[in-house]
């Protein structure tokens, strides 16, 4: 299959798990809803959790991509992580509830994916303009910026736990907004809420 039109194939079923969620569609109908045959639909991708896992790679490279065309336009660590914390946010409030943990007890893979990202990717975003806001007196001159950037992973993690918050009885990015936003303002000195504060407003 050429790769432009797996490429289309990737983009269609990412909107439709975006509109519908990761755990209704079979197999069967990912094929008709992508214009193919079932066996069509085997030979591209093998099974949903492969597809998945391609929509999962496609979403976190358009994440990759964005985070850059935003942080390119704000002038200070404090914005960009706060920036940061407002796009995570409009992230989860386009999620189906459901999806973050029907991917990590069904599709272990795509899962996994995402876990590197947040781990490797997102940590190291994380720790860069942490201590970039402490090195310019945007942040508390105390802070370590690797054991911040691993609270802030860990409270993450607890957003998407289900036992705590269940996604049938919550609203994650309500949750998101209520752990983040007080403890981003704390870590923040005068200088650094008065970079961040029409930022925090547009949460």
């Amino acid at each position: 299959m050429e790769q432009l039109v797996r490429q289309q194939m990737i983009d269609r079923a990412a909107t439709l798990f975006r509109e519908v969620g990761v755990r209704l569609p079979h197999e069967d109908q990912l094929a008709a809803e992508l214009d193919c045959t079932p066996a069509e639909f085997r030979e591209a991708f093998g099974s949903k959790e492969m597809l998945l896992c391609a929509v999962t790679r496609h979403n976190l490279a358009r994440q990759r991509q964005e985070h850059t065309e935003l942080f390119a336009n704000l002038d200070t660590p404090a914005e960009c992580l706060v920036g940061l914390l407002r796009y995570s946010l409009n992230e989860l409030r386009q999620a189906p509830h459901y999806d973050y943990h029907i991917m990590r007890t069904h599709y272990p893979l795509s899962w996994q994916l995402i876990s590197e990202h947040l781990r490797d990717y997102m940590g190291a975003l994380l720790v860069r303009f942490l201590q970039g806001g402490i090195n310019q007196g945007q942040f508390r001159s105390h802070l370590d910026a690797r054991l911040v950037a691993h609270i802030i992973l860990a409270q993450f993690s607890l957003v998407l736990n289900e036992e705590i918050f269940p996604p049938d009885e919550s609203n994650l990015a309500l949750v998101y907004r209520n752990i983040f936003e007080p403890y981003v303002r704390g870590l923040c000195t005068p200088a650094g809420l008065q970079a961040t504060t029409t930022h925090f407003e547009r949460l």
